[in-house]
């Protein structure tokens, strides 16, 4: 059993992520104490403000280090003992060798902020399961994982969150089963903020009783899941939910009805919307979304697509949005007798824009010129492109070329900084857009070109005049090119859908 005081790994690289995680909330905490003043309680000696940190959540223990000089990094050791378990079983005897050493632990339990559970071996028992989750609701443990690796455990064993887990604000399940959470005299689970289901079995009545049994719920992170027809019909949704992310999830037909979710503030979706087609609240306000279609969008018209989406999506910062989504999204759509402008079309707020690039030809090159026209983003500031990884090379008619030559407003990338474009192939359609960036955008900073190439090869169909501008922007430093992606500069919603 590997025992950590720093919280710990489990979920596929989440080790690395809650690192990095870590080194954002230390920078952030470090660049806010200048600005505070020198309190009375932060003169107690370290003993009685660990005894106090003790009181408090663990969220709110770690927000103590950017509120008051002296308890940066403190809520780390706040108990005596180590504070985050994690155990992976490898081996056939490993889940009874560490229920015995667990069980050899004095009572009453030891507090813990996180456990995780990792199986590789297939022969873990459901008793032997419900055992560990039971000693980490006896821990009052407020991050819980659970994972099992082995696909033959799919199916086989279901998690049953103990009724004594009054302090869990994170759960996250990973190709494990759920059973039914309804229990007589069940009482609802008011600290849990944060639900991740990657690849879980669930039954349209268990998750509609996860729902009501969780009314603090903040987010719900939804991957690889495969759901019931109509499964998200009549769900009584968390009043507080402000974050939904659905993703790759399989379903006959599901309708993921979102209208009664008005507190939603942040949508990522990546799936069908022919199969899985979703219906946000017109009232809500969304900060960033996230769309990607995983098929064509042909048989969806525009104003289906914008029914879709809230009324108002003028206060959007970030937005991701991938390539069979862009013509439906600059298209018009009826309301009633009357055409009306899409939704996307009033962006004002909008500070990062990340497209996500199936193919780049000059129609794809269209699209985003039709886009950067229609959606008004005249507060832009950092552009992301992911191209494809192979090159794409359709065959183009001269009236296809031409439509790709036409071009935003003067005026419309006044504030953009910073451009990243990932996989650039150094095809037609990406040196006309990295030529247009560089020519319109007049306070661009940096622009980073990641490429397998970073010697340009010879491109006949290349026009020179656009060549000729990455030259230039290559000598003096402003265009920076690299075969390796620079992990400091990354999008919004660069960890949102890796490896699903």
């Amino acid at each position: 059993m590997a025992i950590d005081s720093g919280g710990g790994g489990g979920d596929g690289g989440g080790g690395e992520k809650r690192q990095r995680v870590d080194e954002q909330r230390d920078r952030c905490e470090a660049a806010s104490l200048d600005a505070i003043p020198a309190d009375g309680i932060s003169a107690l000696p370290d003993e009685l403000r660990q005894r106090i940190l003790t009181h408090l959540p663990l969220k709110d223990a770690i927000g103590t280090g950017a509120v008051a000089r002296g308890w940066r990094g403190l809520w780390r050791c706040r108990w005596a003992h180590r504070s985050s378990v994690e155990i992976h079983l490898g081996s056939r005897d490993a889940p009874r060798r560490e229920l015995d050493a667990l069980g050899r632990e004095p009572r009453p339990r030891r507090r813990l902020d996180r456990l995780s559970l990792v199986a590789d071996t297939c022969k873990l028992k459901s008793s032997e399961l419900r055992r560990f989750t039971e000693y980490a609701a006896e821990c009052g443990v407020e991050d819980l994982h659970i994972e099992m690796r082995k696909r033959t455990l799919e199916g086989k064993l279901n998690f049953h969150l103990p009724l004594a887990s009054p302090l869990l604000a994170r759960l996250s399940l990973r190709r494990i089963g759920v059973s039914n959470m309804y229990y007589k005299g069940a009482q609802p689970f008011r600290a849990l903020e944060a639900i991740l289901l990657h690849f879980v079995a669930i039954t349209f009545r268990t998750f509609r009783n996860m729902m009501s049994l969780c009314p603090s719920l903040l987010t719900l992170d939804l991957r690889g899941c495969n759901f019931e027809y109509d499964f998200f019909w009549d769900i009584t949704w968390p009043k507080k939910l402000r974050s939904i992310t659905f993703a790759e999830c399989d379903g006959a037909s599901t309708r993921l009805d979102l209208l009664p979710v008005g507190s939603m503030r942040s949508f990522r979706f990546s799936s069908s919307f022919h199969d899985t087609p979703f219906f946000l609240p017109g009232d809500a306000v969304l900060s960033d979304l996230y769309i990607r279609f995983s098929y064509s969008m042909l048989s969806v018209d525009a104003t289906e697509f914008n029914e879709a989406l809230p009324n108002d999506l003028s206060a959007l910062t970030v937005l991701t949005i991938c390539s069979n989504a862009l013509p439906v999204a600059s298209s018009s759509y009826d309301a009633g007798e009357t055409a009306q402008l899409p939704k996307l079309s009033n962006l004002r707020s909008l500070r990062e824009l990340h497209l996500l690039m199936s193919k780049m030809g000059d129609a794809n090159l269209a699209d985003i010129y039709m886009f950067l026209k229609t959606c008004q983003c005249h507060n832009l500031e950092r552009l992301f492109v992911q191209l494809p990884k192979f090159v794409y090379k359709p065959m183009e008619s001269s009236q296809t070329i031409d439509v790709a030559r036409e071009e935003p407003p003067e005026d419309g990338l006044d504030k953009l900084m910073m451009v990243k474009i990932m996989n650039f192939n150094w095809g037609r359609a990406e040196v006309q857009l990295v030529s247009f960036l560089l020519r319109k955008a007049r306070s661009l900073h940096k622009l980073l070109i990641v490429s397998p190439n970073v010697t340009p090869p010879d491109m006949p169909s290349v026009d020179e005049a656009d060549l000729l501008f990455l030259k230039e922007a290559l000598a003096n430093g402003k265009m920076m090119l690299s075969e390796s992606d620079d992990a400091a500069t990354q999008p919004y919603h660069s960890e949102v859908f890796i490896e699903l």
